[in-house]
């Protein structure tokens, strides 16, 4: 139980990272270790344990612009953004916050998985949901390590392809084993399973994982194997629990007065945390609890990727102007704590509608998609979107996601996912000033390096990137 104690001091913990510092042998006056279930729970609802830090994925990806004056300097984020392959970004990475911040994270599920079953008060069923919804958790923490670290799964190749340090025993003093691509998989699989006859229908709060976001959780996770059927099934089934749509022009209307005007931040009511569309929530930046979404731009020409009447362009955003270089973008400009790392209905159709097209189902995919689009966009300007082809409907498909994930890593996943497969992997080119960059599909570029302390403190530890 010692190891528990810091972890309910705050204090941050790394398994497999740069460093572990050693435990505190006694109880501060005033201090307490978890011995019953009431004790466990306030662990859950810690920040340390909802943090999924796509902030260099989501660069990788351009779902945020750099501006023109900034991309003269040399650092990891310019590296990123204009990938370039000819400079190594693991000498720059010393330490990783979100590595740290995802180990961190699963230290403190390992605890509640190895230790609520113990505790001295507490229900049984209590116990078996609180260990559930852990479970879930830390394996949706291996799934963002797994596919932002390692190359994406691929049956011939995963049982040899190296993946990321491995450790469910809850000591965060252990140098774990770098696992294949293959076992943290079927770990998750497994761990997300056994879970599920356990979760609650209704959750405590959005922090808890419900038996919707069980199922949801599978289907992300088969829907990156290629599973398509299973993908969607379990989508049904997650969408059987919970099929609610954020009403995004209801909340433009009710706020209109507000944002109609081009302000770059906007006093509107927050939603994020309590939105409906949550099967469960985890933040986005290991520094604060607001992803960088919040601080983030779009080039100015991207707004065409929404259609006319996109409430969550015309909510989101705003037109700045970055003074002497004369170069406009679009700005964030709503404050909320926006759901980064969990999970919400949208991409349950979005899955839904890519397995359906897949399966030449084309008419039942765009009514799929077109169930987002209609609580996305104002009455005024909505029309439905068609397809005839599977290709075409997987276009579209694209497209909304990135309108609805715009700066949550969810558009690097997407990327990842497609560079995988044959029929749709492509080599991205773009032009910034008067310099054409390009990057493929196989680039390493993809793949985040593990940090110099990281590679310090586990000798074992094979780079997977450059």
């Amino acid at each position: 139980m010692k190891k528990i104690m810091q972890l309910v001091l705050g204090g941050s913990l790394m398994i497999g990272a740069a460093s572990c510092k050693k435990y505190l042998e006694i109880v501060p006056k005033g201090e307490k270790i978890p011995q019953t279930l009431a004790d466990y729970k306030p662990l859950v609802e810690s920040k340390s344990a909802h943090t999924f830090d796509y902030t260099n994925q989501a660069v990788v990806a351009n779902e945020f612009y750099t501006p023109q004056q900034q991309q003269v300097a040399i650092n990891l984020s310019t590296i990123n953004f204009n990938w370039q392959e000819d400079k190594s970004r693991a000498e720059l990475i010393i330490d990783d916050a979100a590595y740290n911040g995802a180990y961190a994270g699963i230290f403190i599920y390992n605890t509640l998985v190895n230790n609520v079953p113990d505790a001295i008060e507490g229900s049984a069923a209590g116990k078996a949901q609180l260990v559930a919804q852990a479970r879930v958790a830390r394996s949706m923490l291996y799934f963002y390590l797994v596919t932002s670290y390692a190359r994406m799964y691929d049956a011939a190749t995963a049982a040899s392809d190296p993946a990321v340090p491995f450790n469910i025993t809850g000591d965060a003093e252990d140098k774990p084993e770098q696992v294949s691509v293959q076992k943290i998989y079927d770990f998750i699989l497994q761990d997300v399973n056994a879970a599920l006859p356990d979760l609650p229908k209704t959750a405590e709060n959005a922090y808890y994982a419900n038996k919707g976001a069980g199922y949801a959780f599978l289907s992300r996770v088969h829907l990156f194997m290629k599973h398509y059927d299973e993908a969607a099934g379990f989508a049904d089934k997650a969408l059987a629990e919970n099929s609610v749509l954020f009403d995004y022009p209801g909340y433009y209307n009710d706020n209109k007065a507000v944002l109609e005007k081009p302000t770059l931040s906007v006093n509107t009511p927050k939603f994020e945390f309590t939105n409906p569309e949550n099967y469960i929530f985890h933040y986005g930046g290991s520094i604060a609890q607001l992803q960088g979404f919040y601080a983030s731009s779009m080039r100015y020409a991207d707004s065409a990727q929404y259609d006319k009447g996109d409430a969550r362009l015309l909510v989101n955003f705003a037109p700045r102007s970055l003074g002497p270089t004369s170069e406009t973008i679009w700005s964030y400009r709503r404050n909320d704590n926006v759901n980064v790392g969990g999970i919400r209905t949208p991409e349950m159709y979005y899955i839904k509608a890519e397995c359906l097209a897949r399966a030449g189902k084309m008419g039942e995919a765009m009514a799929a998609l077109n169930t987002v689009r209609r609580k996305r966009i104002l009455a005024a300007s909505y029309t439905d979107v068609a397809a005839n082809t599977p290709e075409e409907a997987i276009s579209l498909i694209r497209r909304e996601l990135r309108c609805e994930y715009r700066g949550t890593g969810m558009i690097y996943l997407d990327y990842r996912r497609f560079n995988n497969d044959p029929q749709y992997k492509a080599t991205i080119t773009k032009v910034e000033g008067t310099r054409t960059y390009s990057i493929k599909p196989e680039s390493l570029m993809w793949i985040m390096p593990f940090s110099v302390k990281a590679l310090a403190y586990n000798k074992t530890l094979q780079q997977n990137s450059k």
